[in-house]
């Protein structure tokens, strides 16, 4: 019986565990806004370093944040998991750094940095009023 509760302690901890290029738990973070990264790429590309959001990861794997993605900024999108944007969210890829699902969302008609050509075309399809 004590083999079977060690195992299952195993496998819950495992599954709780936070993985390389994975999403960051807890911290108070917006959802999917954070991703799992050695901490020499997080400082190479800019990015703010949480600590304690990736368990169970070694050492110099920890949370990052606001890593330099200057083509999704100048959209005021934000760089987040996939499943994480909202159904409104327009989605681009290749604005970002980081793993496959960690994309640019964009909140059409959003104030912000968008530039005129990118409103009037959210207008021109109806996504702003």
């Amino acid at each position: 019986m004590k083999i079977v509760s060690f195992l299952v302690l195993l496998t819950s901890m495992a599954s709780t565990q936070a993985s390389l290029n994975g999403p960051c738990t807890g911290g108070g973070l917006d959802p999917g806004v954070g991703v799992c990264l050695h901490t020499s790429t997080c400082t190479a590309d800019g990015g703010t370093i949480h600590n304690n959001l990736c368990p169970f990861d070694p050492p110099d794997v920890k949370c990052c944040t606001n890593r330099k993605a200057p083509k999704c900024d100048n959209q005021n999108g934000i760089c987040r998991f996939t499943d994480t944007c909202t159904g409104k969210d327009i989605i681009i890829p290749n604005l970002c750094p980081s793993p496959n699902n960690f994309k640019c969302c964009i909140t059409p008609c959003s104030p912000g940095k968008r530039d005129e050509e990118s409103v009037e075309l959210d207008k021109r399809i109806g996504q702003c009023p």
